[in-house]
């Protein structure tokens, strides 16, 4: 503003310089937190409606078939009940165990690693026994690759047996014929596991988000959309890597992922 003497002849201007930066970047910061807060409202109200249509499905499943059980007469009837409800059962239990990983990283706690020194050729052979069961489709073959018979090395088999089933359990929805083909390997100090399938394979532009929570690419296959994303927390607590490769829709993919590990022994 200008200023005068008392002739009114303006001697000079004077003004108020003022640094507002701080306050800028409070009102960005609060913007952001806002923001996050109303996401993470809608992640929460999208969590619980899928939950809940989850676990009604198997539980459903589980209670009807389990009603009409007595009512069926051959033993070659039975025992399809009997699979019915065992598959909806590991159903619910892994539904189960993927909210409790996932209650744990959103409060903050880290995921649990038990690392300790096993025969993991022996491990994976028990692992792939039990994913084997997981295929129903004939028209499907499970390959297992394990290129050792023994291999002493030191780490969680647990959390690895988690991230392959769900690779596994994730290559069963959308392939229908062809094979799913799981194995692991030695590399760059570690050991380097892979889950190939002849499936409906993944576009481009899906693959960096599908280790995202909540992504389904397809709607109408059931599922909460959190496996992959569990996995991923899961590889980054071993310090490992994880992705997918795939060429496109309609030509398979190959999960994988690496982690390190000490390696005693092979055979």
């Amino acid at each position: 503003m200008p200023y005068h003497d008392a002739d009114g002849k303006q001697l000079g201007t004077y003004g108020i310089m003022r640094n507002v930066t701080p306050l800028i970047k409070k009102q960005e910061q609060l913007k952001q937190e806002t923001e996050r807060a109303q996401s993470s409202g809608r992640m929460k109200s999208m969590f619980m409606a899928n939950m809940t249509h989850e676990i009604r499905t198997p539980l459903n499943a589980i209670v009807g078939f389990s009603d009409v059980l007595s009512m069926m007469e051959t033993p070659e009837e039975k025992q399809e009940i009997v699979r019915v409800i065992m598959n909806n059962c590991d159903m619910l239990l892994r539904l189960i165990n993927d909210i409790l990983v996932l209650s744990a990283i959103d409060g903050g706690s880290s995921i649990q690693i038990h690392a300790v020194e096993t025969n993991f050729a022996k491990d994976f052979e028990d692992i792939c026994t039990s994913l084997a069961q997981r295929i129903q489709n004939p028209n499907v073959v499970f390959v297992k690759e394990n290129p050792y018979t023994t291999l002493i090395a030191t780490l969680d088999k647990e959390r690895i047996q988690q991230v392959i089933t769900n690779f596994v359990t994730n290559a069963v929805k959308y392939t229908n014929e062809g094979h799913i083909k799981v194995g692991y390997q030695q590399k760059d100090n570690g050991l380097y596991f892979y889950c190939e399938d002849t499936g409906s394979g993944i576009q481009q532009e899906d693959q960096d988000k599908i280790f995202e929570r909540f992504v389904k690419l397809n709607d109408f296959v059931q599922g909460t959309g959190l496996g992959l994303n569990i996995s991923k927390a899961i590889i980054e607590t071993l310090h490992g890597k994880i992705g997918v490769n795939s060429e496109g829709v309609g030509h398979g993919s190959t999960f994988w992922f690496w982690i390190p590990c000490q390696i005693k022994s092979e055979a």
